[in-house]
């Protein structure tokens, strides 16, 4: 549902700054996602609607908690047992996600629907050799994945993939699991579940570069979440912000820093380091983001300066406002 003063939210998101002529690769109507937990049920997702077109890259921001790595998760059904998952559309390259058997699902992973790990240094065995753990994950001969290494640029690792996970940086692991996940069977859609958050900023920028050439190369899609607004303002085409287990806005990316619609996008800008002088005190955002999953209202009003007692009872639906979706009832002032 959606108020008379725009579009429907998906229809609305698809529009948002995807080139128009561009065919639909992804698209997610009414997500849901809950966690069975010793307090009760928690619904890390909740109605979480957007398209992602051939070609685009999709970026996914906000703070720890607010359901972006759950989102990722759900696509490549590979929650954990217990989680509940329901959506009025999962849709994939014509495909519904949401009914494909197991067996189906495990044809897409890898193959048409690669994922980069958040951490390199945990997500390959410590007791195995990389190189028969890149031949168990690629199906690939020995020289194929010389290839698929060197053309990531770590040709000067080739001659020791005998060596084990530790033997090798954060950065090199992270280009190996772009290797796996992006060049090995060339996916039409990558799922990056903050792939540079444990580098530091000179490998960050590296594999940032990297992952953008391979999407130029290949073609692909690419659904990048990140908790860092900066490194998002680099490489997507759209931006999703989400609070609570909600998308709270979506915007073309010149969209949303020029003229971010919702509260909470506007906080997180203001406490970017970059938009404060030198030696001005960052602004922070005051509160905390625990429990706003199941808060009755909007999940950020507690945080909020603009709140009412309308915020803290009725849960805002999606609203259109220039290139922007955004959850918010008092949108206009927040402009």
């Amino acid at each position: 549902m959606v108020r008379s003063d725009g579009p429907a939210p998906v229809a609305a998101a698809a529009a948002t700054g995807a080139p128009g002529a561009a065919e639909e690769l992804l698209r997610v109507e009414g997500l849901h996602v809950t966690y069975p937990t010793a307090a009760g049920p928690l619904p890390a997702v909740r109605d979480v609607s957007f398209t992602v077109a051939r070609g685009e890259v999709l970026g996914l921001v906000g703070e720890s908690g607010s359901g972006k790595s759950t989102v990722l998760t759900a696509l490549m059904r590979m929650l954990p047992r217990g989680a509940e998952t329901r959506a009025d559309v999962l849709r994939f390259a014509g495909q519904d996600l949401s009914r494909m058997n197991e067996r189906a699902v495990r044809q897409l992973r890898g193959r048409r629907i690669g994922l980069v790990p958040q951490r390199p240094m945990t997500s390959l065995s410590p007791v195995t050799p990389v190189r028969a753990q890149l031949r168990r994950l690629t199906g690939l001969d020995d020289n194929r994945i010389d290839e698929l290494l060197t053309s990531v640029g770590l040709a000067g690792v080739t001659s020791r993939l005998n060596d084990y996970p530790f033997q090798f940086s954060g950065g090199q692991l992270q280009r190996m699991l772009i290797a796996v996940a992006v060049l090995a069977r060339e996916p039409e859609l990558v799922l990056a579940d903050e792939p540079t958050t444990t580098l530091d900023a000179t490998v960050q920028a590296q594999i940032l570069r990297l992952l953008v050439d391979l999407k130029d190369r290949l073609g692909n899609s690419v659904v990048f979440v990140s908790h860092d607004l900066a490194v998002v303002a680099q490489i997507c085409d759209r931006v999703g912000v989400m609070y609570g287990g909600q998308l709270v806005e979506l915007a073309p990316t010149a969209e949303l820093f020029a003229r971010p619609r919702h509260p909470y996008t506007q906080a997180l800008l203001n406490a970017m380091p970059a938009r404060h002088a030198r030696g001005e005190r960052l602004r922070a955002i005051p509160g905390t983001v625990s429990g706003s999953h199941r808060l009755p209202g909007c999940g950020f009003a507690p945080r909020c300066e603009r709140a009412d007692e309308l915020c803290h009872r009725v849960v805002p639906e999606p609203r259109v406002l220039s290139l922007s979706v955004a959850r918010c009832h008092h949108m206009e002032e927040a402009e």
